[in-house]
């Protein structure tokens, strides 16, 4: 026993003296939102399984893209692009029918919520690509929001919650030295925080170097459309995208108005009433 006593002694001793573990914090990063194809070489026409990870839930929208996606939509089969819905968790697998690209490989996938705020890409060996290789530009157009203005065009009607429309007034400037040939334009309506109805964008047509062109947008508004809205937008061409956001409010005063009818007929009627006094006197004068 008196052997084990200093061995004891000494390992308490050592213990103590040691540096304690810290404790992982957490840093509070979210977590990156990831796309990944099966391994191997694809063709084109054929269809993969693209698994999506840490991903928003809501609308995905999954492309192939050509000359490494250096040009944004000019160089992603979007006209063919794949859509899908992810769950709340944010993992999903959803097939997919590899489309050609527009231009040549090197190639990628591509996975973009349909405003491109969030957005993966992953690279596709893909055979069977017979487009030429992207254009050589000496620059890229840019596009700039030179105005913005939304008005509730629904009148009357819109007083007592009846459907409408929001009107929005768009000015777009190509402030870059190379036309902007049918950019990709992606609109979303909905409440804050849960802009998630896709809103039929016309189409831009092209914006030519230094020239500015005005655009009117009709957003359907339907009876739940009550209180404030949001509609987003996003313009991707060869240069920076543009992105935008334009709020509206819509309040059917008129139902309020209708509800009040009621209340004061009801009112109305009590106040011509004889009063108990004015009936006594009355009746005084019918007896004298």
């Amino acid at each position: 026993m008196r052997r084990l006593l200093p061995v004891g002694v000494a390992l308490l001793a050592l213990a103590s003296a040691a540096p304690a573990t810290p404790s992982p914090v957490p840093d509070g990063t979210p977590p990156v939102p990831r796309i990944a194809v099966p391994a191997g070489t694809f063709r084109s026409g054929e269809q993969v399984l693209v698994t999506l990870a840490d991903w928003p839930a809501g609308t995905v929208q999954i492309e192939v893209c050509g000359n490494g996606g250096r040009r944004g939509a000019l160089d992603c089969a979007t006209g063919r692009a794949g859509h899908g819905q992810v769950p709340p968790s944010g993992a999903v697998t959803l097939p997919m029918v590899l489309a050609a690209p527009p231009v040549a490989c090197p190639c990628l996938l591509r996975a973009r919520t349909p405003t491109g705020t969030t957005h993966a890409t992953v690279d596709l060996p893909l055979t069977g690509v017979s487009a030429p290789p992207a254009p050589t530009t000496a620059g890229t157009a840019e596009l700039v929001v030179a105005g913005l203005r939304a008005a509730d065009d629904s009148g009357v009607p819109g007083w007592f919650g009846l459907p409408g429309d929001l009107t929005v007034d768009l000015t777009l400037r190509n402030a870059g030295p190379t036309d902007a040939v049918d950019p990709a334009f992606t609109l979303l309506f909905g409440r804050p925080g849960q802009v998630r109805t896709l809103v039929a964008a016309p189409p831009l047509g092209t914006i030519g170097a230094g020239q500015t062109r005005e655009y009117r947008i009709r957003v359907p508004m339907d009876v739940a459309t009550v209180g404030r809205h949001e509609l987003h937008g996003r313009i991707e061409s060869a240069g920076p995208p543009v992105a935008f956001t334009v709020e509206a409010a819509r309040h059917p005063w008129g139902l309020l108005g209708l509800a009040a009818v009621p209340f004061v007929w009801v009112l109305a009627r009590r106040d011509r009433r004889p009063r108990p006094a004015h009936r006594a006197a009355r009746r005084a004068g019918r007896r004298a």
